[in-house]
């Protein structure tokens, strides 16, 4: 009787535990739905955004495929403005117009006739007035120049020796007696490591407006002479540039004999220079500047600029586009809030950059210090949302360079400068097409160098190029910018 009481005890309390053991998965089942259900609705909505984007994605495609086949899709827009601004200047400029020439060539009389025109009756002149026409004649003759060049040799020795008049460019005789100009190959050089005219352009219009007639691999071998000749000129850019206070630097794409490589350039206020390299790392930096480098280098956010030991300066439109792309394109309302307030950060930094002649040296610092406390509450934050959380990486990363404008005068808080400089290469590359070897793209390298530095310093190309050929001696451009060192030479 005793052991039917414990065993009926026991099922008793085995079924209360079983109740309470469903009990208890009934209650974890119902949370983990719960939970499911929040997911899922998360899920949904963010299969929604998603499917937005891809939309707007699709859409965008579309149109960039629709571009291509119009004649005018690289240079369009989009649709025009509803209300555009007016052409010119705005109201209230100063007039403007071409000055009255001081040099006269030729005065030709306009007399107005002796009758009228309309009743027959006879015209008396009341006054002169002066009106001026600018204009080249054409064809443009050359001018074509008999060097009679006396040899003779060394009595003792009998070393051949022959003379050489001031204005000549080269020593070659006999067959390769007959040669251009170095006001000639200079415009052809110009036309085309400046202006993007290919060679046979070139040749065209020396041809048609001055009568100079010259195959295309004339002036691709005079490249060759005046890449040779102006190289010591390139290695005082290079020198000057590593000597500079603020330097920028970009890279673009470019191929030689149809490979990969990169075009670089490091440009400041008064000179430019270009390398084209097969690789797109820090060591072309650091070729060029140095390994103790002592100035600020400005530049995006590339990678290959992280490692470099030298003072940097992010640029900040670069940062800005980024927050634009964030605001409009990611779908995410947490993400286009982080894209917000980093802008708003950033467009007060440069504010503050713009009204430093206006404030004290104290009211300076303080909104400075403002400003880097913001930034640092900010990218403290934890983000989950992914490309939120690669943008904030990024601004970690680069955050001892984000701000180095508010701290050095001469740095400018954007890479404008190298954008500027790169712009020219990339038309040449649309228009020309790349280099077809090493040496033309060395080549090219010098001669766009001294192009560029040349617009700078406001000289001419074609008269530093007379003035190497002619004197035979490295040309060095006297850079007169506060942040560079005292030429070595002048022109």
């Amino acid at each position: 009787m005793g052991r039917r009481i414990e065993i009926s005890k026991k099922k008793a309390y085995a079924k209360s535990m079983n109740k309470a053991d469903v009990e208890h998965q009934l209650t974890e089942a119902q949370t983990l739905i719960e939970k499911q259900a929040k997911q899922i609705k998360e899920l949904e909505t963010r299969i929604a955004q998603l499917e937005q984007v891809l939309e707007k994605t699709k859409q965008q495609l579309t149109e960039a495929q629709r571009g291509k086949k119009r004649q005018a899709a690289p240079f369009s827009k989009g649709e025009p403005k509803a209300h555009p601004k007016k052409p010119g200047q705005k109201q209230g400029h100063p007039r403007a117009g071409r000055a009255i020439p001081t040099r006269i060539t030729r005065v030709l009389e306009a007399p107005i006739p002796t009758h009228c025109q309309d009743c027959g009756g006879a015209l008396i002149e009341d006054k002169t007035q002066a009106q001026y026409q600018e204009d080249i004649p054409r064809p443009i003759e050359t001018i074509i120049t008999q060097f009679n060049v006396h040899v003779g040799h060394c009595s003792d020795c009998g070393r051949r020796v022959q003379g050489r008049h001031p204005e000549q460019i080269s020593d070659a005789l006999g067959a390769a007696a007959v040669q251009l100009g170095p006001n000639i190959l200079g415009l052809a050089t110009d036309l085309k490591h400046d202006l993007g005219v290919s060679y046979e352009k070139a040749a065209r219009f020396l041809q048609r407006n001055f009568g100079v007639i010259a195959q295309r691999s004339a002036f691709a071998r005079a490249d060759q002479r005046l890449a040779q000749g102006f190289a010591p000129t390139y290695a005082d850019l290079q020198k000057r540039a590593s000597q500079s206070q603020v330097v920028h630097f970009d890279e673009t794409g470019w191929r030689v004999g149809g490979r990969s490589a990169w075009l670089w350039v490091c440009a400041n206020e008064m000179l430019s220079l270009y390398t084209i390299e097969p690789h797109r790392d820090h060591s072309v930096v650091e070729r060029i500047l140095g390994k103790e480098y002592g100035g600020v280098l400005v530049s995006d956010c590339f990678s290959a600029y992280d490692v470099l030991p030298y003072k940097k300066s992010k640029c900040a439109a670069h940062l800005l586009n980024r927050c634009k792309k964030l605001i409009e394109e990611s779908g995410n309302r947490c993400a286009a809030r982080f894209g917000k307030k980093v802008g708003t950060l950033l467009r007060a930094a440069l504010k503050l950059k713009d009204r430093k002649s206006k404030m004290s040296a104290h009211g300076f610092r303080v909104a400075r210090g403002r400003l880097e406390a913001a930034c640092d509450r900010l990218l403290a934050r934890h983000y989950r949302q992914t490309e939120v959380k690669r943008f904030a990486k990024l601004l970690r990363k680069q955050r001892a360079y984000l701000f180095t404008f508010l701290y050095v005068d001469a740095v400018s808080p954007t890479n404008n400068l190298a954008e500027r400089e790169l712009r020219p290469a990339v038309i040449i590359r649309k228009t020309n097409g790349c280099n077809r070897s090493p040496k033309g793209a060395k080549a090219h390298s010098v001669l766009s160098s001294i192009i560029r530095t040349a617009h700078k310093q406001d000289l001419d190309f074609v008269d530093l190029t007379k003035q190497m050929l002619q004197h035979r001696k490295p040309v060095l451009m006297e850079i007169c910018a506060s942040d560079s060192s005292p030429p070595v030479s002048s022109v």
